[in-house]
């Protein structure tokens, strides 16, 4: 099985991208898929995994918790120290284990809800009692009571529920703290204002009837902000997701995917909450998302190949371009072939890998080509040990194309630099 061969492989599919992506970038966990401990590599993939998982997790944390922030401040300087509730610091992920991080985003989420209904109770007090307070005639007997009070009787904290028809003026003001309660803290300005205005009229109202009609266009306000804050926390939440996972194209720039760039520019503009997550811009980060799982595919393929090749006894050198595919490329040594190398090449394109036994020295009379017969058997049985390894790394191979040993002569490889033009095609037409 010398000269050019053409082996088809194909990743096992139970390996999710981000197994893929853990076990290109971890050794240890190549380690114990190359040795075949079936529960170690499983247990290995697993915890790879579930840290992903965790720091995804995490980032979606610290991008609410920066939402929060953002609202806090605006809330705050809107009014002033009656908003005093603050919201968790971001965790900057390093060498924690995943059980700390998963533990972090169970004590911020509940960290987070406190927050923010404080936040909501806080301002929504700030904002009735400004609003009463230059009220004249009907509505001055109106007053807001303190939010503690109103909620203290609540048994869902999170939706405290008001009565539809107050049943007497003073209910007014508390009926209405009751609604902008509701109102989550990082709704927009625009929808803001929308409840405020209606809150306006409720204050203002000279007779029942015209409270309870503005309250309930207040309530409905309301309602339609916090569905377009949940909207927007949801996009968000899946932008923090997409930028996470184009993070393996982050040391690629453009050169595997030219609008990455671009993509990850819109995706941070929707975390921050300054555009929506349109099916534009999304189809656009799906189509980097595609291109970021096949660079995780190929690093694993040729991490995992190398690694294979590194532990039969070869040395893997820096690229060289005998062959026509550039995906990559490969060049293989032994220490006791002074004049012999492999070739080889991971096509993705084809879902190939394609090798070729080649000298680096010019070969002199038949002791030359017996030893060319006697590397080209060796290499025959070292690639059928490295399919085995494959296999059990979740790589299956079917060689396609296979030259017996001495069938044709061992072709001789330059590197690109020397002056041998020649030589390429015909190793071209080899390969073919």
């Amino acid at each position: 099985m010398s000269g050019p061969k053409c082996t088809a492989y194909q990743v096992d599919e139970s390996l999710t991208p981000a197994e893929l992506r853990a076990a290109a970038r971890d050794a240890a966990v190549r380690e114990a898929t190359r040795r075949r401990a079936e529960a170690a590599r499983a247990a290995a993939l697993q915890a790879a995994a579930a840290r992903d998982a965790a720091v995804r997790e995490v980032k979606t944390r610290n991008a609410r918790i920066a939402a929060l922030a953002r609202s806090r401040d605006d809330l705050s300087e809107r009014y002033g120290a009656a908003v005093a509730a603050r919201p968790p610091a971001p965790l900057s992920v390093g060498t924690q284990a995943t059980a700390e991080l998963e533990a972090w985003c169970a004590q911020v989420d509940l960290e987070l809800a406190t927050v923010e209904r404080e936040l909501r109770e806080q301002s929504a007090r700030a904002f009735a009692t400004e609003l009463f307070a230059d009220v004249t005639g009907d509505g001055a007997e109106r007053r807001p009571v303190e939010a503690a009070a109103l909620f203290a009787d609540v048994s869902d904290r999170s939706e405290p529920v008001e009565p539809l028809e107050p049943a007497a003026p003073e209910d007014v003001a508390a009926t209405l703290t009751r609604v902008l309660a509701r109102l989550l803290p990082d709704c927009s300005e625009d929808h803001r204002a929308r409840a405020r205005s209606a809150a306006v009229r409720v204050a203002g109202a000279s007779t029942p009837d015209e409270a309870r009609t503005w309250l309930t266009e207040t309530r409905l306000r309301v309602q339609r902000a916090n569905e377009a804050v949940e909207a927007g926390r949801r996009d968000a939440d899946e932008a923090t997701r997409l930028l996470h996972d184009l993070g393996d194209l982050e040391d690629l720039g453009s050169a595997t995917e030219p609008d990455v760039d671009t993509v990850r520019a819109g995706l941070a503009e929707v975390v921050a909450g300054l555009r929506t997550l349109d099916e534009p811009l999304r189809r656009r980060a799906a189509d980097c998302r595609a291109a970021a799982e096949a660079e995780v595919e190929r690093r694993y393929v040729v991490t995992t190949v190398t690694d294979a090749l590194t532990d039969l006894g070869y040395e893997v050198g820096e690229a060289f371009e005998t062959l026509t595919v550039a995906d990559g490329s490969l060049r293989l040594s032994r220490g006791e072939w002074p004049e012999h190398a492999v070739n080889l090449v991971v096509d993705q394109r084809s879902g190939q890998l394609r090798t070729a036994l080649v000298r680096t020295a010019p070969g002199r009379g038949d002791d030359d080509a017996r030893l060319d017969v006697e590397r080209e058997e060796q290499w025959c049985a070292d690639f059928d040990a490295l399919r085995g390894r494959l296999a059990q790394a979740g790589l299956t191979t079917d060689v396609q194309v296979a030259v017996p040993p001495g069938q044709v002569p061992v072709p001789l490889a330059v590197p690109t630099a020397a002056p041998r033009p020649q030589a390429r095609p015909t190793h071209r037409e080899r390969e073919r």
